[in-house]
């Protein structure tokens, strides 16, 4: 693909990000329609609405590009493809609590080629093209790259949709405590991913994800100089280990014990 094409459609990502930014606050009160997806995971009125509106700015823009989000599903094959969550931390929503987001990805024959993850109450927007940096409200970003992580957080996101794992999630944990200073859970993989890449904290580690959950923060992280390890290849369950550079390998030294 053209870089062209790929920058164009980078543009329209930041736009629309913008625009389902806008919607969202103008219309919480969707928080209240829900309804139970599975064990412990809702979707509410807003989710499939703002789905909709990105994809019909998808397809009115580039018809032809295939599409894979979390509300509607889609091409999951495909190697030339968007990967959409319309809003990443939905009980987040449903609660009114603020760390909320939308997250759009592209994704070419070269893997993830950029990310865009807006914060509709914090008015943030995290971005990234491949091989040109992060950013943060159009200012660059950087991971933490201290070699002591004793005086940093770790956003840390216990198994909540499958309760069976959490004994052995605990045990990881408490090795955790032993490199860092405190632990923190927010609730949206897109954004905790976002906290990595601009150095508000320096590792993240969860269960059980979903490739939309977190395809545009992987690329914000590791254009902000961090890294990435996916501990496993199904999108449909993904265990997810980022961080700075600087502490990848004590991180997955952790993880494994």
């Amino acid at each position: 693909m053209a870089p062209d094409g790929l920058h164009g459609r980078f543009q329209l990502a930041k736009d629309i990000a913008q625009e389902a930014s806008a919607f969202l606050l103008s219309h919480e009160s969707m928080r209240l329609s829900t309804r139970t997806k599975a064990e412990n995971d809702y979707v509410t009125e807003a989710d499939g609405t703002v789905e909709r509106m990105i994809r019909e700015a998808i397809s009115k823009a580039f018809p032809s590009d295939s599409v894979y989000g979390e509300e509607f599903g889609g091409e999951t094959g495909s190697r030339r493809r968007w990967i959409i969550d319309p809003i990443d931390g939905t009980v987040n929503f449903m609660a009114s609590f603020p760390d909320y987001t939308v997250s759009i990805a592209y994704e070419d024959e070269e893997g993830l080629a950029f990310g865009v993850v807006a914060v509709p109450r914090q008015h943030e927007v995290f971005c990234a093209f491949r091989g040109e940096g992060a950013f943060l409200n159009d200012s660059p970003i950087h991971t933490d790259e201290s070699e002591d992580t004793s005086r940093t957080l770790a956003l840390l996101v216990p198994p909540h949709r499958h309760h069976e794992m959490l004994d052995g999630y605990i045990v990881r944990m408490r090795r955790f405590y032993e490199i860092i200073s405190d632990v923190r859970s927010i609730g949206s993989a897109a954004l905790s991913l976002c906290y990595v890449a601009c150095g508000r904290a320096s590792m993240y580690y969860e269960t059980a994800l979903h490739i939309y959950d977190c395809a545009a923060g992987i690329v914000i992280v590791r254009e902000a100089g961090g890294m990435v390890t996916l501990l496993s290849d199904d999108e449909d369950w993904m265990d997810i280990a980022a961080s700075s550079a600087a502490a990848h390998r004590k991180m997955l030294e952790t993880i494994d014990g």
